[in-house]
């Protein structure tokens, strides 16, 4: 069963409605988004990780499993990198969820590029570095690499 929405109803309620059934334990807070494409974004990165656990085991995981693993080794650890390396205060009017989706494609992007894996951290610092634009951010930037 695709986890994509296929109905009338939007890909916010969809995704919502998925929460609320398949993992209750996520706060929707933590996936707000501005724009409907971004709800079948992260809806697809579910779905792409489902299909990665899938290929490693003899057995096909629920949805229930795949939501589950999704948070815990793809959401978790960029979210976490987000918190630690300050990204709100460089993205001042993005939510939680549209950082989360920005710097994980950075992170694919500087995965692709480097031939190797890299760490959440790091895409994390190198997409404020690049992309960042918020006052307090630059002068996090300007403090740690003066620390450094």
């Amino acid at each position: 069963m695709p986890i994509i929405p296929v109905s009338m109803t939007s890909a916010r309620e969809h995704f919502e409605e998925l929460l609320r059934v398949h993992a209750p334990y996520l706060d929707p807070k933590g996936f707000q988004f501005t724009a409907d494409w971004e709800y079948e974004e992260t809806l697809q990165s579910v779905q792409d990780h489902k299909y990665l656990v899938n290929e490693r085991i003899p057995y096909e995981i629920s949805l229930e499993e795949a939501f589950f693993s999704w948070h815990e080794n793809v959401y978790h650890p960029v979210s976490q990198a987000i918190e630690d390396e300050g990204l709100e205060a460089f993205f001042p009017e993005a939510t939680r969820g549209e950082l989360f989706l920005w710097v994980s494609r950075h992170w694919h992007f500087l995965e692709s590029e480097a031939g190797h894996p890299v760490s959440a951290w790091k895409a994390a610092r190198s997409y404020a570095r690049r992309f960042g634009s918020g006052f307090l951010g630059r002068v996090l930037l300007r403090i740690r690499s003066l620390a450094a």
